[in-house]
């Protein structure tokens, strides 16, 4: 029996088979209860859709996102993912659902303090993998020559290369980039792309945030659009 929820679309052609990532049900959210920020009745996030969610500033995008991993609390209706409360997820999917901010909190310290954080405090068995891919992933995110500069001192783009590493690290189900490419170089966004496709390829379903097309985006195959407090897909 699978803990996933399994949904059945119409097709012309045939019935397909799909899984749900995460439900929204009846989600809305206000500003001091009175200004209403966005009013979701239904929603439902499919296996194998790379979301770009899209809206102008002060849409609730970011909103959205920290409701989604649990960040802030839903005032009403319901963020859900179906796999969340199982036994599997409660016994070991710590860290299963990520979110990185544009401007991503770093520990005091080197950037290997850093990443000892996320290492110490993963489940053995997984900090045992998460130790024999630190090396390929300080390299994808070019920090292998920074490991032991204090991380208050690296720039924007090695912040966020950092920042991703670190999500890299625990393999999560769910990522959720909020402005992943905003004021960064290209180059940092071309690396962050290398990284972003091999959490794809590892089978982690990814929705991200941006005000413009960049290497990112070019990852996504569907859109969410957040207007005039309603969700557009």
């Amino acid at each position: 029996m699978t803990s996933e929820l399994n949904l059945e679309l119409a097709d012309p052609k045939n019935r397909l088979k799909v899984t749900a990532v995460a439900h929204i049900k009846g989600l809305k959210h206000a500003w001091n209860r009175d200004r209403v920020l966005f009013d979701i009745d239904d929603a439902i996030w499919l296996k194998g859709q790379v979301v770009w969610l899209q809206g102008e500033n002060g849409t609730g995008k970011s909103t959205l996102m920290r409701l989604m991993a649990g960040l802030e609390g839903v005032q009403q209706g319901a963020v859900s993912f179906p796999w969340h409360n199982t036994g599997w997820l409660r016994a070991r999917g710590r860290g299963q659902i990520c979110y990185l901010h544009q401007t991503p909190y770093l520990f005091a310290g080197t950037v290997q303090k850093n990443l000892d954080f996320v290492l110490n405090n993963l489940p053995r068995k997984r900090r045992a993998q998460a130790l024999e891919r630190l090396e390929h992933g300080l390299e994808m995110a070019a920090l292998t020559h920074l490991v032991e500069q204090d991380a208050s001192t690296l720039s924007g783009g090695e912040r966020q290369r950092l920042a991703l590493l670190r999500a890299w690290l625990l393999q999560p189900r769910v990522l959720l980039l909020d402005e992943p490419a905003a004021n960064l170089d290209h180059k940092s966004v071309t690396l962050m792309k290398h990284i972003v496709l091999n959490l794809l390829e590892k089978n982690t379903d990814i929705m991200l945030s941006s005000h413009q097309n960049c290497d990112l985006t070019s990852l996504c195959n569907h859109a969410w659009q957040i207007e005039n407090g309603l969700l557009y897909a």
